[in-house]
């Protein structure tokens, strides 16, 4: 039962009708470079990754999911890529785009995470946000009590400032961060 509820929802995150309102498309070009190194932290079954590896010189994909983990190996066979169950994993300064996509929201050790977003990234990194927007009702997405505003990420990240609020589509919203302390 458990193993078809994750098949559902990776069917769903895959899906054409989750690029119709979150195209990574539209947006990761604008603010992946093609010499970055990515890291993708909750990456799930590879949305994002698909299309990071067409952009970015090497990509960290992180998931503590094993299943998700393995769909991604699946979905992202590049010699660009390495997946990790722990963002501890990667090497320390290394890092020049954080992505997280829907999924800081659901970490239950933010503050271990930043903690280790800061050791992995270089000096002028970037952080790049997509989640689900906190007051707008939908049928998908973590519940509203877990959802953060825009404003939560701004006092999570204290030592990167906000760059750039983007729209995503009707349901998430994007934000880009670059470091400001070392």
């Amino acid at each position: 039962m458990v193993l078809k509820n994750y098949e559902k929802m990776i069917d769903f995150l895959m899906s054409d009708k989750r690029k119709q309102f979150e195209d990574p498309d539209l947006f990761l070009p604008k603010f992946v470079k093609n010499n970055d190194v990515v890291v993708d932290i909750g990456c799930g079954p590879g949305f994002y990754c698909i299309r990071l590896i067409k952009i970015a010189l090497k990509v960290y994909c992180i998931d503590n999911n094993q299943l998700m983990l393995d769909t991604a190996k699946r979905n992202c066979k590049n010699d660009k890529v390495q997946f990790f169950e722990s963002v501890k994993l990667v090497p320390s300064n290394t890092i020049d785009l954080v992505l997280m996509a829907n999924s800081f929201h659901d970490m239950e050790n933010k503050e271990e995470i930043y903690e280790e977003i800061k050791r992995i990234s270089k000096r002028n990194s970037r952080i790049l946000i997509v989640d689900w927007k906190k007051d707008t009702r939908t049928e998908q997405g973590p519940p509203y009590y877990l959802r953060m505003s825009e404003e939560d990420y701004v006092s999570r990240f204290p030592d990167y400032v906000l760059k750039e609020r983007f729209e995503v589509g009707p349901y998430h919203f994007g934000l880009l961060f670059e470091r400001v302390k070392s």
